[in-house]
This record gives C-alpha cells, sequence and structure tokens, in this order.
C-alpha cells in the first residue's frame, strides 16, 4: 500500500468513529486534521494555503529546523507569490516555556491570517499557542516522527517549574514530507518509536482506571491505538536503516495517538505513567538543571519501567487489612516535604492538586479498595492482555539500538521516588495510585 494511501484509509477509519454513534455513549465530533504524509509534501504547500484562504503566513521555526525544512518553506511560498513573514528562535535548545510563547507572540506579524510551524516537538507546542491567540489557521510541517502532539489539542509546556497540559489550538493541517522525515536525527526515530511503545501502557491503565474509578472508556479508540501500534512495531525493524515504510508508520502512529486523545476528550489513549516518569525527569531538569533527554527516548525507557512494575504487581496477592493500614498510617506532609526537595518548586502545584483531589483521604480510598478487590482478575486480566513482559519491550528497544537506563541518558535520581511521585502529577489513576491503593508500592521498589 503506498504512502498515501495509507494515510486515507487512517482518515477514512477515523471519520467513521467521528461519525457513527459510538457504543462508548460519547459523540465524537471533532474536526479531523488534513493529514498529508507522502515524499515532495512541502511542494503542497501553496495549495494547501490558498485552500484555507490565507493571504498572508507567518513561519515559525528555530535553528535546526530553519535548516532542515524552513529555508524550503520560504522558498515555496515566494515561487507561489504569497506573501509572508517569518521567525527563527536563536536557540538551538529551545525550551517549551513562558519565554517561547512570549518570543513568538511578540515576533508575530499581524497581518499574517496563517500560521505554519515548522519542526516537531517544542516549535509544534508553541505554534498551537501561537495560533490559538492570533486566531488563525494552524499548519505543522513536522520534521521528526519523534513525538505524538502533531494532532492534539494541548501544547506540553512548562509553566512554573511544572510540566502543564495546556489547551491550544489543533492543526487544521498536518504536513510530513516523507524525505524529510527519513533523514530525521537518529535520536528523534527512536524518540518516535519510544512515544509509541508507552501506548501499551497507556491503553491498559485507560482500561484500569475505567474498572476502579468508572473512569470513561472507548473500545474503538483505543483499538484505534492498538492497530497503530501494532504497524509501528511491525515495521520497527527497518527504522534504523531510515526505510521509508518505518518511518511513515511511526509518524502516523504519533498523529493517531493525538487524534485519539481529540476523539476522547482526555490524554489517557496516549499517556500514562510511564509519561509521569518522564516528566517527573523534566520537572527535576527545570529546577535543578539536570540532564534530560527527548520526551520519547524519556517515555520509551518509562515504558520500559512500567512492564517490569507490573510484572511485579502480578506476584502479589492484595491484603484488605494490610491496605487499610498502610494508607491510614501514611504520613501525608512527610511525603510533601520529600516531593518539595526532589522536585523543587514543581512541588507545590502537585500539593495544590491534591488538596483539591484528596486520593489519599481514607474514607475515598477505603471504597476505591473495595472496587480493586472486586475486580482484582479484571485488573490482571487487563495487565496481561495490553502490555508485553519487560523482555519483550527489551527486544524492541535493542532492534532500534535506544537506552534502558537512565544511566544511559545520563539522568541522575533515585527512581523509586520518581516511581511515588508520578501518583502526584496529575488527577489520573496510574500504576503508582493503583499500588499506593493495595499498600504495596514499596513492594515494587525490587523491580526498578
Amino acid at each position: 500500500m503506498g504512502d498515501i494511501n495509507l494515510t486515507m484509509e487512517i482518515e477514512k477509519i477515523i471519520k467513521k468513529i467521528t461519525n457513527e454513534k459510538c457504543e462508548c455513549g460519547k459523540s465524537h465530533l471533532i474536526e479531523i486534521p488534513k493529514i498529508v504524509v507522502q515524499k515532495d509534501a512541502l511542494s503542497l504547500i501553496p495549495d494547501l494555503v490558498k485552500e484555507y484562504g490565507a493571504k498572508r503566513a507567518f513561519v515559525l521555526a528555530d535553528l535546526n529546523t530553519f535548516e532542515v525544512a524552513g529555508k524550503r518553506v520560504l522558498e515555496i511560498l515566494d515561487s507561489e507569490n504569497i506573501p509572508r513573514s517569518y521567525f527563527v528562535f536563536n536557540e538551538r535548545a529551545l525550551e517549551p516555556d513562558e519565554l517561547a510563547v512570549g518570543s513568538a507572540v511578540m515576533h508575530f506579524d499581524k497581518s499574517c491570517d496563517l500560521v505554519i510551524a515548522v519542526g516537531s516537538g517544542v516549535i509544534n507546542d508553541v505554534g498551537k499557542i501561537l495560533a490559538g491567540t492570533a486566531k488563525t489557521p494552524y499548519f505543522i510541517v513536522g520534521t521528526a516522527p519523534s513525538m505524538d502532539g502533531y494532532a492534539s489539542a494541548t501544547s506540553s509546556m512548562a509553566m512554573d517549574g511544572l510540566k502543564v497540559s495546556l489547551p491550544s489550538k489543533c492543526a487544521d493541517v498536518i504536513i510530513g514530507d516523507v524525505d524529510i522525515l527519513k533523514n530525521a536525527p537518529l535520536r528523534t526515530l527512536q524518540a518516535g518509536l519510544g512515544d509509541m511503545l508507552a501506548k501499551y501502557v497507556s491503553i491498559a491503565e485507560w482500561r484500569i482506571a475505567h474498572e476502579i474509578t468508572g473512569e470513561y472508556y472507548c473500545e474503538k479508540i483505543a483499538k484505534l491505538i492498538r492497530d497503530a501500534l501494532k504497524r509501528c512495531v511491525d515495521n520497527a525493524k527497518g527504522l534504523l536503516k531510515r526505510e521509508e515504510e518505518a518511518v511513515r508508520t511511526v509518524f502516523e502512529g504519533l498523529v493517531i495517538g493525538g487524534i485519539a486523545m481529540a476523539l476522547a476528550g482526555v490524554s489517557r489513549p496516549a499517556s500514562g505513567v510511564e509519561h509521569y516518569f518522564s516528566h517527573v525527569f523534566d520537572m527535576r531538569g527545570l529546577e535543578f538543571g539536570t540532564k534530560v533527554d527527548l520526551h520519547g527516548i524519556q517515555c520509551a525507557l518509562g515504558t520500559y519501567i512500567a512492564a517490569g512494575l507490573y510484572e511485579k504487581l502480578l506476584t502479589i496477592s492484595p491484603d484488605k487489612e494490610k491496605a487499610l493500614k498502610y494508607a491510614k498510617e501514611f504520613n501525608y506532609k512527610e511525603w510533601s516535604e520529600q516531593l518539595k526537595t526532589f522536585l523543587g518548586k514543581g512541588a507545590f502545584a502537585m500539593i495544590k492538586l491534591e488538596e483539591k483531589e484528596g486520593k489519599y483521604d481514607v474514607e475515598k480510598h477505603g471504597k476505591r479498595l473495595e472496587i480493586i478487590l472486586s475486580k482484582w482478575q479484571t485488573v490482571c486480566d487487563i495487565i496481561k492482555e495490553e502490555i508485553p513482559s519487560k523482555k519483550c519491550i527489551e527486544g524492541i528497544l535493542d532492534l532500534i539500538k535506544a537506552p534502558k537506563t537512565i544511566e544511559e541518558i545520563g539522568i541522575k535520581c533515585d527512581l523509586f521516588t520518581a516511581f511515588k511521585a508520578t501518583k502526584d502529577i496529575r488527577d489520573k489513576y496510574v500504576l503508582s495510585r493503583l499500588s499506593w491503593d493495595l499498600g504495596i508500592i514499596e513492594e515494587l521498589k525490587s523491580a526498578l
């Protein structure tokens, strides 16, 4: 099946979900972005600009992406006499923070009625916020198949020292030029597949949360993710060779991940505890200047860690009295101080979230525990169905020569404390919360 045909098939599947009444009870009424993934896709930009009726385009890039594709985008616009302005960030390692957003807004040419961002993670996150603020259509020219935010309506940003997902504008057009994508830095190719591997855990935890907390769940969306993930894994061996099929399936899988989040209205289809490991590493990097790696690389590592933790969990039999005693004796004040030491000012937002959520409340815990105990076999079955063995994940990471330890990527932190911190990052039911509810979180330390 050729490049563009598979993309069209994916669009067809997604549109079917949006047009049919879903068994999950939710109407998936979203505007699906136009997805163009093919060779020489940049040449289609002028027609796309005209299709959206834009009179003047604003091109956003950083030093790296400007060289890779930004210059070519400007040349293509000029060749068709399409007026444009542009801004190139002066940093090669741009941070997704208030400074980046403010700089983009301040340099934006208000005569422009279209934003074209050229890049991947940070550039896309900033570009979505800029287009939303300027109230213009938004095109993203992907330069690497490295993350799943291309089609999402949120931006992953650092705000006040905490990694947050800010509501932003979803792309109207996603452009993936295969010739550019396959020549992206090897680390970004590994990161893209790493972000896809995270979906093993995210789907499992979405199902588990549905059983325990009654959280909304949609099987059609979950299947969309599973199918995309399978295509990526099936073609993983070609990634290091930069084979077009392998690179394209990763890029399209990541786009599907973003669309799945939009369809669900939550990030559940694409992220779970494995992403929270990455968030913890990032927060420590912001606070203490410690080394961090690409989001997808950290998510791959988080997936590998989570697979081992889930294997350990399956060997433990729940004990009601033990769990109740653990929750009753838990010293939240002491834990809060530990969070502050471990994460710095980012911990304060997490502590504030707990004031609102009250997940450590003994009464709430008791109610959750009753449900967990009554559905323990179901929980175990979900884990076995959705999450491959740690050895299997290891095999995939070895295939693409991706790291499997924090030492390999230069991250220095206590991994067990990082795991315990993952339960406080968002109000999302993940492995660390389940193990805390069972009173066995300390017993999982041996699996790290």
